[in-house]
């Protein structure tokens, strides 16, 4: 496609182009038209259902595959027309959603291609129906995806990849299948939409009815050719042998899988045994089956299984060793010598870490300025009374863990080097160190410092619930004492009214009952009755007024008696000059006193504005010994103490006073003269009353 016809096609994508309606034209869009999606509209066959979400349909042009989101039940041979987006899913491939697929009839399914090894490498049946023939080489499960398993196919000296969907194929079952010649169907996939995305192509069926068994792998696994010697050749000749065997001891085991084998002309081969296959131990002579593979230093067996035979095990003397003779250069430089590869070896080491598996495990050993892993799986009971800090002598058999060639690995990579113990005698401790290691008194630190941190942490909980439970204590008190601030408050208005409001509604009551009386007797004698009830009745409207003043009042909130005078006189003295001097805390004096000294002030000041039309008031006062005392002096036209109004008159300002100020165990005096103002004396009021 030239480049010119690529943005056409994208700008026709990003345009609202109609939909694609042929396989061909789909798999020619250029990448950048599917990151908005690609409309397409195809009608074609069934050619393949692949499990429950996906089908391949084809075309006059080709196949692709097509995923089943609109659930319609397909089956090979359905003609459909479906319609939806393709996009790229995560991995970068091309994706096709179903969201409509209409049944249009019924045809037959399309022909199966034999297609030759060739061609399904060239690409030439992506996306159809295919049979292949050959021999299966090798079969094993996905370690990724276990529903999956794989087999590589030997097809005429071409190596075809296989990945079949089916959960209840066993180990056992890949197992009985190499060696046999198979004849295989299924759909020519140029990639995969799982995590190994770069497989390649590669043929893809479900279930083992697509593969038909040709000629059945010999009966006896065993009865297949020695493998001998194997001259140099290219590793991908290597990959075409069918299984071998192969005879001789064993002279180590590790990984719990693996096992290193000297045959009987002294060949070393590293034998992986099949999954579920327990491995040989140290000495054992056995008779090995598996597929051949190489790591290009030697031949290896893979996906074995092994008999009892007999082999002599040679002795082999352990050479004490440098590490550096093994993983460096005299210069220091970096050089693994693969020499060593399957000899027994003796170096000495410090226990650096300890790492215990069920039945076996590992041990990493400082020698110098290298660690060495040491496999301990063939020999657990070295572990036992191994601990890190230790001084080891260990023998055992040197091991180059290299990984097998594959065609997309040029050069296989050495994995790790590692010592195999064989027998309980290949570890001995020659030393170990004291109790009070660097890493325990780190533990112990640790544990001091973890405990107290506990131990803060306990104290701030218990703080915390100490204060929690101050503050709930202190609601409570304060609830209480709210409720006793009230009584006493509701007490003293209580009193206050009876003392008031009661006593004059009596006397009014009683003014009544006199007037109606010599209203009987004489008329004109009723209006110093109805005159004395009419004062009372001021009377009473005044000590209201007062009384709701001092339940709204915030003059007991105030720090000093001063300052809560004159909020209490504000309202009443008008323009008059009041002067207040009187240094005494509010806290020094309990509600009622406060409330009793405000009340009779109050009374005093009125009197003397209204009464006496004082122009100047001075309040004056102390805290004696023996209690409070204060006077409040006007300089209003003053009056006869002696024949001052009194109660018959309807005046009770004074007699109030009085009653107060006994209440709070003092007593109270006035002295006064007509023209010369009046001067009120209270003295001994009792703070606490």
């Amino acid at each position: 496609m030239s480049l010119f016809t690529t943005i056409l096609l994208a700008a026709a994508i990003a345009t609202n182009a109609p939909p694609v309606r042929t396989t061909a034209e789909l798999h020619a869009l250029p990448n950048a038209a599917f990151a908005k999606g690609v409309t397409f509209d195809l009608t074609g066959t069934v050619a393949f259902v692949m499990g429950n979400m996906s089908f391949i349909l084809v075309d006059e042009t080709g196949g692709t595959r097509v995923w089943n989101r609109c659930k319609f039940p397909v089956r090979p041979g359905n003609t459909i027309r479906a319609a939806g987006k393709a996009t790229h899913n995560r991995h970068g491939a091309m994706t096709l959603y179903a969201t409509n697929a209409i049944p249009i009839g019924r045809t037959a399914p399309p022909e199966v291609i034999e297609a030759a090894p060739e061609q399904i490498a060239r690409g030439v049946c992506d996306w159809r129906l295919v049979r292949t023939r050959g021999t299966v080489r090798d079969a094993y499960k996905d370690e990724i995806d276990p529903s999956w398993s794989y087999l590589v196919l030997n097809c005429d000296s071409h190596i075809i990849h296989a990945a079949v969907g089916d959960d209840n194929i066993s180990d056992a079952d890949l197992m009985a299948l190499i060696d046999a010649e198979v004849s295989l169907e299924g759909i020519c996939s140029p990639s995969t939409p799982g995590s190994r995305r770069f497989f390649g192509r590669h043929i893809v069926t479900y279930g083992r009815t697509n593969i038909t068994v040709t000629r059945h792998a010999p009966t006896d696994p065993f009865n297949v050719p020695l493998i001998g010697r194997i001259s140099p050749a290219q590793p991908e000749s290597i990959l075409l042998m069918k299984r071998h065997r192969a005879i001789g001891s064993v002279i180590a085991a590790w990984q719990r899988n693996r096992f290193l084998l000297e045959t009987g002309d002294g060949h070393l081969m590293r034998v992986e045994v099949a999954n579920g296959v327990k491995p040989p131990s140290f000495g054992d002579g056995v008779e090995v089956v598996g597929v051949p593979e190489t790591d290009l230093y030697r031949i290896n067996l893979s996906r074995a299984i092994f008999r009892p035979a007999k082999a002599t095990l040679r002795q082999q003397a352990p050479q004490s060793v440098e590490l550096e003779d093994l993983l460096k250069t005299p210069d220091g430089r970096t050089r693994i010598n693969t020499d060593y590869y399957g000899r027994t070896i003796r170096i000495r080491g410090l226990v650096r870490n300890v790492t215990p598996q069920k039945n076996g495990g590992t041990i990493d050993v400082k020698c110098g300025t290298d660690l060495v892993p040491v496999d301990a799986n063939a020999c657990p009971e070295c572990l036992l009374n191994v601990a890190v800090g230790d001084e080891l002598e260990i023998t055992g058999v040197c091991i180059f863990d290299t990984e097998n060639w594959r065609p997309q690995v040029t050069l296989p990579r050495i994995e790790r080097f590692l010592l195999v113990l064989r027998t309980p005698s290949d570890l001995k401790i020659l030393s170990s160190p004291s109790w009070w290691t660097p890493s325990r008194l780190f533990v112990i630190i640790c544990a001091l410092l973890a405990a107290l941190g506990g131990i803060a942490v306990w104290n701030r909980m218990l703080n915390r619930i100490v204060e929690r439970r101050t503050r709930e204590l202190m609601k409570e008190r304060l609830a209480h004492d709210g409720a006793d601030l009230k009584v006493e408050e509701r007490t003293r208005l209580a009193v206050e009214l009876h003392d008031t409001l009661a006593q004059n509604l009596t006397g009014i009551a009683l003014q009544i009952d006199a007037a109606q009386m010599a209203a009987e007797e004489n008329p004109n004698s009723v209006m110093p009755y109805l005159e004395t009830a009419r004062r009372k009745m001021q009377n009473c409207r005044e000590n209201l007024r007062n009384c709701l003043w001092d339940l709204r009042s915030r003059a007991f909130e105030e720090k000093t008696l001063a300052e809560a005078i004159r909020k209490t006189i504000a309202p009443h003295v008008g323009t008059a000059d009041v002067h207040v001097e009187m240094d005494v805390p509010c806290r020094k004096l309990s509600d009622n006193a406060i409330h009793a000294v405000l009340c009779i002030v109050r009374e005093l000041v009125i009197n003397a504005i209204r009464h006496g039309k004082a122009t100047r008031i001075s309040i004056s006062g102390k805290m004696e010994i023996d209690g409070l005392a204060f006077t409040v002096s006007d300089n209003g036209v003053g009056f006869d103490p002696a024949t001052r109004p009194g109660l018959s008159e309807g005046h009770f300002g004074l007699q109030g006073v009085s009653e107060r100020a006994r209440r709070l165990g003092g007593t109270f005096e006035i002295a006064s003269k007509p023209n010369h103002g009046a001067t009120a004396i209270l003295s001994h009021l009792s703070p606490e009353s």
